[in-house]
């Protein structure tokens, strides 16, 4: 088959002319190419159409989709803050407490038209946006009002002004359908649509329960009625959808949400109806919502984004539907229908174009090719018969083209191939005398280089030596020599013996072998001198590789086997040193072996008395890390001396206590000797220990490490708290024997004297007053003794007494107290909890005698890095600057105590806003 395309295209070249063969493949290429592009054009035509709509139907559906979300959180957000408050207790619908926020937000979000909370007990509260004026009304239903919703007038404060209007029944907010559905949900949920029975608009209500912070009861409803359908229909109105095409959101049930055609999706009147798709008045909606109902045969079905299309009215139409879900029940479906007609003009205007412009260009080409094909061909014709004249002998034949690039080129090469052709025997000759000049240089730089240069030719037959080789050898080339007797003529020997060098073994026969090397093992021979030679050998090849002849270089090398000589001598001085080095070493490692045997067995008797002290002793590196220690260790943490040494203080100790800690050791590394007390968990108890860092200093005056030595002192503390103890039961006894029966006699005095004596009422104000400074004076005495006694601390925490404490006194007093705690409890040292409960204690008592407060917050919080304990009461309060005197006691004992344990005492009052007391303890301060 190639053979005959060959002969083909053989027989056409020589038959027909380079013109026409330039020209009809330019014109077939054309013609093809034209209608190919024509061809793909008007395939392509409609993938181009189905891409564009694609694209053009995701971006109006995810517009929508994103206005619609954006829409649906709004009211949700809305009622996240107003629940928020409520559960504050900022809003109060019984109280008609909080609508100032309510007024604020109605007035932001023009699409909510009515914003309210109901409570557990049946009152609302709420505002409301006026369909005829646009103004704002407030709303309340409570017992006030007698259970009526009234409705008041607000001013551009967003305060409360007139009443406006008046209910003539009960309004219960529990019975409503928004309040019932948020309960029963437990969450943020949304109604169906309905009329709003002012403005008769189609209205949503979003709505969310409220619980209580404490204890997750339920406090009311919040909920918030948004024109959704109306705002998204105008927003799909706005939509440049094509030229015809139309946008619309309808439920699962087939009932429309929201549409670009105007129509309303709720009929006016008393019935109020919705509209379903398939009775729309648009022709294009209800023939798209028939079109999904039998494609799909259930709206539900539709869970993905699909995108079909459908003929109505003799035009394709391409739809898109995608759900829409949220979590708070909704479940729609946003539609888009775009008429294909829409933007098929242009496209077809486009493709009309297109095969115009292809045949413009296809006769253009022609033009161009036939043009083109004379101006190539009439330089090749040109250069066609010079070479001709060349070939029959002219010498002197140009060609006369001006132009450039490969015509030109081609001028120009025939050019000058005339004139080389002319000059080519005139060269031949000076290269001639050129190579002739060549080798006598090269003889001469032979001659002239420091080293021996001998060539032997194929046939090992010597045939050139330089002037250095006669010198070294003492005679020059030989033509009587054969191969074999070179080393002998020449008085080649073995170096070092009378031996002749064998011959095969010189590198330039070695050479003519294809070997290329150096020996040094050569001596010359010259009358009662010795000359030792090193030589090199190299084969020189032809283009073929084969071997045309070898050249051996050889040099006097006796200066480099005089300096061999010295280096064998120094070498062996110098071995001789190492000898004797090596045995003063030897001597050397005998004592300081001796040394280290007496160092180790003083470290074993300095380990010996570490292990045998009842304290913790260790050395830690600068990482940190255990790199000594004694046997204590091992008792007390219960770990091997393997499973601590090496390893972190971290984790020996545990996060929590090296989280304590740390800030001492980092002293230490600071260059400070730190004493420390503290309370460790070890794996059997926890001890009270006494530590003190010393930090170890380098020759650089940097620390390195620390020594460390722990003492328990478990039985020293536990001493001082008995005799503590002790102590306050000894006055707590005396001041019952003595303070505490002093009142009591008083109280029996007053009380004899008031049945047996006949007094005046001057009298009787008088023993009233003794009767209750006596009465105080008992009560103040036995909560002193109660207070010496610390016995809620004794079965438990400061946590559990702080509880047991609230829980004794809200069991006698009718004033709410209220007790939290945040964080993680954690023990702190037994002074410091006991202050920080008397310190309550007394705040608590203070709040309730003479603040008069209705509510006490009592918060104990456990932080990281320290512990506050705050009592906050809604009392009458007090100048801070000016105590009363009958608290100035309290406050005074409450500020010893704080110092005395290291605590920061922050009291906050001024009168009538109530107290705020706020202690605040370092969790370092456990440590000292």
């Amino acid at each position: 088959m190639s053979s005959l395309l060959k002969q083909v295209v053989a027989q056409v070249s020589r038959t027909v002319p380079l013109q026409t063969v330039l020209i009809v493949p330019f014109v077939l290429q054309t013609l093809v190419t034209v209608g190919l592009v024509g061809y793909f054009s008007f395939q392509n035509r409609q993938e181009a159409i189905n891409d564009l709509a694609s694209q053009l139907r995701r971006e109006l559906t995810n517009r929508i989709e994103g206005k619609l979300q954006t829409y649906t959180e709004i009211p949700h957000n809305i009622n996240r803050l107003n629940a928020s408050t409520f559960a504050q207790g900022k809003i109060d619908p019984s109280a008609v407490k909080g609508e100032f926020p309510l007024w604020q937000q109605i007035q932001i979000y023009p699409m909510v038209s009515d914003i309210y909370c109901g409570d557990r007990k049946g009152s609302l509260l709420g505002v409301r946006r006026s369909p005829a004026d646009g103004s704002i009304e407030l709303r309340s239903s409570n017992v006030a009002t007698n259970r009526k919703l009234y409705g008041y007038s607000l001013d551009r404060n967003g305060q409360r002004d007139q009443l406006i209007s008046q209910g003539n029944k009960a309004f219960d907010a529990r019975v409503r359908p928004w309040y019932k559905a948020a309960v029963t949900a437990g969450e943020p949920i949304w109604s169906g649509i309905y009329a709003d029975f002012a403005s008769q608009l189609p209205t949503i209500t979003a709505s969310t329960p409220v619980y209580s912070i404490a204890d997750r009861s339920l406090l009311g409803v919040c909920a918030t009625d948004v024109f959704l359908p109306n705002e998204m229909s105008r927003f799909l109105a706005s939509l440049q959808i094509g030229k015809t095409g139309i946008a619309f959101i309808l439920e699962r049930s087939g009932q429309l949400v929201a549409t670009s055609t105007g129509e309303a999706i709720i009929s006016s009147g008393a019935a109020a109806n919705r509209l379903s798709a398939v009775e729309s008045h648009n022709p294009t909606v209800r023939a798209t919502a028939a079109y999904l109902r039998d494609y799909f045969r259930d709206l539900w079905q539709i869970q993905t984004a699909e995108q079909l299309d459908f003929n109505f009215d003799g035009r394709r139409q391409l739809l898109q539907v995608v759900p829409f879900k949220d979590t708070r029940g909704l479940n729609w479906l946003i539609v888009t229908v775009l008429p294909e007609s829409d933007f098929m003009a242009k496209i077809n205007q486009s493709i009309q174009t297109t095969i115009l412009l292809c045949i413009a260009a296809f006769l253009l080409g022609i033009v161009i090719c036939i043009l083109i094909a004379r101006w190539i061909t009439k330089p090749i014709a040109s250069v066609s018969q010079s070479a001709k004249a060349l070939a029959d002998g002219a010498w002197e034949q140009t060609v006369e083209i001006e132009r450039s690039g490969d015509l030109g080129e081609l001028a120009r090469s025939f050019n000058q191939m005339a004139q080389q052709l002319q000059i080519a025997f005139a060269k031949m000759q000076s290269l001639n005398q050129t190579l002739a000049q060549s080798e006598t240089r090269l003889q001469k730089i032979l001659e002239s280089v420091p080293v021996g240069i001998a060539v032997l030719d194929a046939t090992s037959r010597l045939y050139y030596t330089n002037q250095k080789a006669i010198q070294l050898l003492g005679k020059g080339v030989l033509p009587s020599v054969t191969p074999e007797q070179i080393a002998e003529v020449y008085q080649l020997y073995v170096a070092g013996t009378d031996r002749p060098y064998p011959t095969e073994q010189l590198m330039i026969r070695r050479a003519l072998k294809g070997e290329q090397g150096s020996v040094d093992d050569i001596e010359i021979h010259q009358g009662n001198r010795i000359i030792p030679i090193e030589s090199w050998g190299t084969p020189i090849f032809d283009e073929s590789g084969n071997i045309l002849y070898a050249i051996a270089a050889f040099q006097d090398i006796t200066e480099r086997k005089q300096a061999e000589k010295l280096l064998a001598e120094y070498n062996r001085t110098l071995e001789q040193q190492v000898a004797e080095r090596t045995t003063a070493l030897q001597a050397n490692e005998a004592e300081l072996r001796g040394v280290y045997e007496e160092l180790r067995l003083q470290e074993q008797e300095l380990r010996l008395i570490a292990d045998a002290l009842p304290v913790l002793i260790s050395y830690v590196d600068a990482n940190r890390c255990f790199q000594f220690i004694n046997r204590t260790y091992q008792v007390w943490f219960n770990r091997s001396r393997e499973e601590i040494l090496g390893n972190p203080v971290r984790q020996l100790l545990g996060e929590a206590v090296y989280e304590r800690i740390e800030p001492y050791i980092n002293q230490v590394f600071a260059g400070q000797t730190v004493p420390l007390e503290a309370e460790i968990p070890f794996p059997d108890n926890k001890r009270c220990i006494s530590a003190t860092f010393i930090p170890d200093f380098d020759d650089n005056a940097q620390v390195r490490g620390f020594y460390s030595l722990m003492t328990d002192i478990s039985d020293r503390k536990r001493a001082e708290h008995t005799s503590i103890l002790e102590e306050r039961n000894r006055m707590a006894r005396e001041i019952h024997d003595t303070l505490a029966q002093s009142f009591t006699g008083i109280l029996l005095q007053v009380g004899a004297t008031r049945v047996s004596v006949d007094i005046s009422e001057a009298t009787q104000v008088y023993l009233e007053m003794i009767d209750e400074l006596a009465r105080t004076g008992l009560a103040e005495a036995r909560r002193s003794v109660a207070a010496l006694r610390p016995q809620l601390l004794e079965e438990g925490n400061l946590e559990s007494a702080l509880h047991r404490l609230v829980t004794q006194m809200r069991s006698t007093i009718d004033t709410v107290l209220i007790y939290e705690t945040q964080g993680t409890a954690y023990s702190l040292p037994a002074d410091v909890e006991n202050n920080l409960l008397r310190i309550g204690q007394e705040a608590l008592t203070n709040a309730i005698k003479y603040a008069y407060a209705s509510e006490i917050r009592v918060e104990l919080v456990y932080n990281q890095t320290q512990c506050s304990l705050w009592i906050k009461d809604n009392g009458q309060g007090f100048g801070v600057g000016s105590a009363p005197v009958r608290s100035g006691f309290g406050l005074l004992g409450m500020s010893e105590r704080a110092e005395r344990i290291g605590a920061q005492l922050a009291i906050q009052s001024q009168p009538g806003q109530g107290t705020e007391i706020i202690v605040t303890i370092n969790r370092e301060r456990e440590l000292r």
